[in-house]
């Protein structure tokens, strides 16, 4: 049996736990390790950090299990059943790539939204709201949905020039100008409002209440939580698209991987976007983040939110640090 994965401990220190319980098991009961609580105290050490509240205001004290201990005595263990190869042991033929964070300023309604979730996160904490009606995964995913874009929250709201989806039309823009020669390729991940619009009516109904985010994990909790009311039609992809065709991209050549609902239809995107024929291609971490070789042409990847697991970046630049782009310098903007 043989367990390959890029990313062993991709969201919390205790995946290497789980890892070990699967492949050694016996050697856990001879070093007496088989419960957590014993193999924590032995390698985990808890640490005390102050860090920034969901709401995005304030901060507070939290102790995490974030720090390996005994260390050597750790890798010695699994290195009986682990043969690790890092990418500068494995020395791979991939571009280089070049990070560039952009930096955004809020518009004046979304401060005021922001100042609005944490009086929401200060009822949460007090306890006086039914977690049914509000909880800190709502807040946190309203947080997320007005870091994208205020229209999210109220489609009604103005579309703000100065916005994170506007900066990326336009380094999307600017850089498909630039690869025309080549036929150069650009992918952009966005996890919050993924299309919904082709998807059959009680697909539809089906995803409005999970905040239409793309993970399984975060669809089951948050269809718990009821909706309001339903949701606007204003879709993040469809706005990018609209804009990018009005610059003068040909719509052929944008495409969505929600679009791509087969593995027929999959495979047939995926060779249009390594010939170049479809040059900007938009998609969620769920859908796009793993098992997905377009990288031919690939120059730009564009970051639209953060997802929620810390694997999941390393799964997203996977996609174009790879082995067959043939960009000896790729880069990766996020917003």
């Amino acid at each position: 049996v043989i367990f390959a994965t890029g990313t062993p401990v991709s969201n919390s220190m205790t995946e290497l736990y789980t890892v070990m319980r699967y492949l050694q098991y016996g050697t856990l009961q001879k070093k007496n390790l088989t419960h957590f609580d014993s193999w924590a105290s032995t390698f985990g050490e808890t640490t005390t950090a102050i860090e920034l509240a969901p709401e995005g205001t304030g901060y507070r004290a939290r102790t995490r299990f974030a720090k390996f201990f005994n260390l050597p005595e750790l890798m010695n263990m699994f290195k009986e059943v682990a043969d690790i190869k890092t990418s500068d042991q494995l020395n791979l033929p991939v571009p280089e790539a070049k990070f560039e964070t952009v930096v955004v300023q809020p518009s004046e309604h979304q401060q005021d939204m922001v100042a609005e979730l944490s009086e929401r996160a200060a009822a949460v904490h007090a306890g006086i709201v039914d977690p049914s009606e509000d909880n800190m995964l709502k807040i946190t995913s309203d947080g997320r949905k007005l870091g994208l874009d205020q229209r999210l929250m109220n489609p009604l709201l103005p579309d703000d020039p100065d916005s994170k989806l506007n900066a990326c039309v336009g380094n999307v823009l600017r850089i498909w100008q630039d690869g025309q020669a080549d036929k150069l390729t650009q992918l952009a991940f966005c996890d919050i409002s993924t299309p919904k619009g082709r998807a059959a009516p009680e697909k539809v109904a089906a995803k409005a209440p999970a905040g239409n985010l793309d993970s399984p994990e975060l669809h089951a909790l948050e269809s718990m939580i009821p909706e309001p009311e339903p949701e606007p039609q204003f879709t993040v992809y469809e706005d990018i698209r609209a804009k990018l065709i009005d610059q003068g991209i040909p719509p052929e050549q944008i495409a969505f991987i929600h679009d791509a609902n087969t593995e027929a239809r999959k495979k047939e995107l995926f060779a249009k976007v390594r010939t170049g024929q479809v040059r900007v291609l938009i998609g969620s971490t769920f859908k796009m983040g793993a098992g997905m070789n377009v990288q031919d042409r690939l120059i730009a990847l564009h970051d639209l939110d953060c997802p929620w697991r810390p694997g999941d970046l390393e799964q997203r630049s996977g996609r174009i640090i790879r082995q067959g782009n043939k960009n000896p310098e790729v880069h990766i903007y996020r917003y």
